[in-house]
């Protein structure tokens, strides 16, 4: 066997893996394990922010629920306390301002809660827009539905 006959039979016979070809394939599998967990840790965070803010829709409810309950106007301006079960106290108050649709009240509706869910803000606010809520009154609402009986009667023209 010559020289040069030997090294080709050497290197055909050859198995196993260059350091480069080592080298990529450890590479692409640190890229991935990457990728792969930060997908993991993002889906765990989004779990958790989700789960904050559904007990925080819970606490706002049953604060909304009291406002609605209120039998009184002038109570349901003043507002109140509510101990809720995940914020602490929620104190609240709103304003109320009528509009020109007969029984329907705009309401700016604000909550403080004294032990806001970590990540949530203390303050709360919305708009609320109510129909026939329970302190409304008759008298209001004829002196509405009178008004508005007379414009539409001054906007027609009858002759």
């Amino acid at each position: 066997m010559t020289g040069k006959q030997s090294i080709e039979s050497i290197s055909r016979n050859r198995h196993g893996f260059s350091l480069i070809e080592v080298v990529i394939a450890v590479a692409l599998f640190a890229a991935a394990s990457v990728v792969l967990t930060s997908a993991f840790v993002n889906a765990l965070l989004a779990r958790e922010h989700g789960q904050n803010n559904s007990l925080r829709t819970d606490d706002i409810s049953a604060v909304r629920l009291q406002l609605l309950l209120e039998a009184n106007r002038d109570d349901a301006e003043d507002g109140g306390d509510l101990e809720t079960l995940h914020s602490g106290l929620a104190t609240w108050r709103c304003s109320i301002e009528e509009s020109q649709i007969v029984d329907l009240f705009k309401v700016l509706f604000e909550i403080k809660f004294s032990d806001p869910i970590e990540g949530t803000n203390k303050n709360y606010q919305e708009s609320l827009y109510l129909l026939r809520p329970t302190w409304s009154e008759s008298d209001q609402r004829s002196d509405l539905l009178a008004n508005k009986r007379r414009d539409l009667l001054n906007s027609r023209d009858f002759e």
